[in-house]
């Protein structure tokens, strides 16, 4: 008897805790997906369609300290101001 012909295009995946999967290495081999990328889940009725990004940009920028300390630093009011609106919210606040 000859051996099952296999479908590797499908699978059946257990879902672990908080809702993980674990796609078939052989699938992240062939989609060029490694620990720590960055991939596309789209829900289509029943479904789950997973896509793997085709450049190694990712689509979002993680910031360092500094830059994050820089943003905070930029963003806040002048001192004159920042006195203004607090005046203001107190006034609010006693009504």
């Amino acid at each position: 008897m000859g051996q099952a012909n296999l479908n590797f295009q499908e699978a059946w995946l257990k879902v672990l805790g908080k809702g993980m999967i674990t796609l078939p290495k052989k699938w992240r081999e062939d989609m060029g997906v490694v620990s720590g990328d960055v991939i596309k889940a789209k829900k289509e009725g029943a479904k789950v369609v997973i896509e793997a990004r085709q450049s190694r940009a990712v689509p979002y920028r993680v910031y360092s300290d500094s830059e994050i300390d820089e943003f905070i630093r930029q963003d806040r009011l002048p001192k004159r101001l920042a006195k203004k609106v607090k005046d203001n919210l107190i006034s609010l606040s006693s009504q």
